[in-house]
């Protein structure tokens, strides 16, 4: 947690010998009281709350424990960019269509069994679509909602600065309050 506050825009990321590479983000990133507000209360909802962690890939954890009472969230590597975390390097599996296939049947089983689920991703993004998502989305009826961001504090190098080139959007089995369909 302290690399996390005080690395490069909070920022996690590891070279290919698995050590932590992100520069101190003097200006960018420190621990202050809002920070530190939302930790305790963070740790107190934990305290409260029966939540789980586990450190397993997506496709080794064993879902079949969950009942309607929980709540999935996931948010993958988007397979239509580019990440460090995309080529299974530095530790990581890497993710393709594959893997993104497979995440997408999980939460088709998950919704068969009336779990809620949320999915983070990217629809479009560069000029490219996901059209497996897009598909996926389509067939099955799930809401989808426009995720607003500002990566204006970060550092990505891109050339296309247009903030409509990505399409970022939360997928839910469940409807969202005045969800306008976003296909």
């Amino acid at each position: 947690m302290v690399l996390t506050f005080y690395a490069f825009n909070h920022q996690i990321r590891f070279n290919a010998e698995h050590k932590f590479n992100t520069p101190f983000g003097k200006n960018r990133s420190r621990y202050n009281n809002e920070i530190r507000k939302n930790l305790v209360a963070f740790l107190e909802a934990l305290r409260v709350k029966n939540i789980d962690f586990c450190d397993k890939n997506f496709d080794e954890f064993d879902f079949s424990g969950l009942t309607q009472e929980d709540f999935v969230y996931c948010d993958p590597p988007y397979l239509i960019t580019v990440g460090t975390y995309n080529d299974g390097k530095r530790g990581f599996t890497g993710w393709g269509l594959k893997q993104e296939r497979a995440l997408l049947n999980i939460l088709d089983n998950l919704n068969k069994r009336k779990i809620k689920f949320a999915l983070s991703n990217v629809l479009s993004h560069k000029g490219r679509t996901n059209e497996t998502l897009k598909e996926w989305i389509g067939k099955n009826g799930y809401s989808v909602r426009e995720i607003i961001r500002d990566y204006a504090n970060s550092n990505y190098h891109t050339i296309i600065r247009d903030k409509e080139s990505t399409r970022e959007v939360l997928i839910a089995n469940y409807s969202f309050i005045s969800s306008p369909s976003l296909l």
